[in-house]
């Protein structure tokens, strides 16, 4: 199993005092499997996107343990192999680069910080195959964060996640903030780069059209907590709880 979720709870203050919190999280449990994808869905504000936070190390767990390849995820793991094992691909992908940095450091540094090269030689090839598995330019990266369009962004910001060869890819939203052509065009990458790789991938989306098109299985959230979760035809075709029911009542398909 390359990853186990047992029980994480993830609670934020809401004031000064301390005394009004939120529970972002509730005692969510799932697993993944390499070459697996999963679909989370819900409404907005359901801790979606905290939850793949706290898997990737970027918020820590109030409670339970996560597990990746069988080893305990805490403040003990060797994080800088973690980091490199698990990537995640935000919402906002211009937010993700430096503005005062050329698009090219952005792809370069984690081949330099993880010394994934031993030449320039070997750097500039490992660049190119990136660049050219998910249609950028070397003009592209001479440019900076703000004179290129979101769907290029998007599209360099997963080159940089994948060309540390990761085992575990969480996509957060990644299609929300672009037109429709472009995002069918990020999906195309992603789906065809999870499949060569055989990447466990873990998909937070709005959008139940693409989570039923590329999803393995589903989980639904509300609240912090899971409702269901299942192959995603089976949860799609016989859904068990009122608030997937009412879900998928926008879903013409269904």
């Amino acid at each position: 199993m390359l990853l186990e979720v047992h029980g994480i709870t993830k609670k934020f203050v809401l004031n000064f005092w301390e005394n009004r919190k939120i529970t972002a999280v509730d005692q969510v449990s799932f697993e993944l499997e390499a070459g697996e994808c999963l679909g989370v869905i819900g409404e907005s504000g359901c801790g979606k996107s905290t939850l793949g936070r706290m898997i990737c190390g970027l918020i820590p767990c109030d409670s339970g343990n996560i597990l990746f390849q069988g080893e305990k995820l805490g403040k003990k793991t060797k994080k800088k192999e973690l980091r490199r094992q698990m990537q995640m691909v935000f919402q906002y992908p211009q937010q993700a680069f430096n503005p005062k940095e050329k698009l090219i450091h952005a792809v370069r540094e984690p081949i330099r910080n993880f010394q994934l090269a031993s030449s320039e030689m070997e750097e500039k090839t490992l660049i190119s195959e990136m660049i050219d598995s998910v249609g950028v330019t070397w003009d592209q990266l001479e440019r900076y964060p703000h004179e290129i369009s979101g769907g290029q962004a998007q599209r360099l910001a997963i080159a940089r996640s994948l060309v540390m060869n990761p085992q575990l890819l969480i996509a957060d939203e990644v299609t929300s903030m672009l037109d429709v052509s472009v995002q069918a065009q990020i999906l195309n990458i992603l789906v065809r780069e999870q499949k060569k790789r055989n990447l466990g991938m873990l998909f937070v989306s709005h959008d139940l059209e693409v989570i039923r098109a590329i999803c393995d299985k589903v989980m639904v959230m509300k609240n912090g907590k899971i409702l269901e979760q299942g192959k995603t035809e089976k949860v799609f075709g016989n859904p068990q709880s009122d608030f997937t029911k009412y879900l998928l009542k926008s879903y013409i398909n269904i």
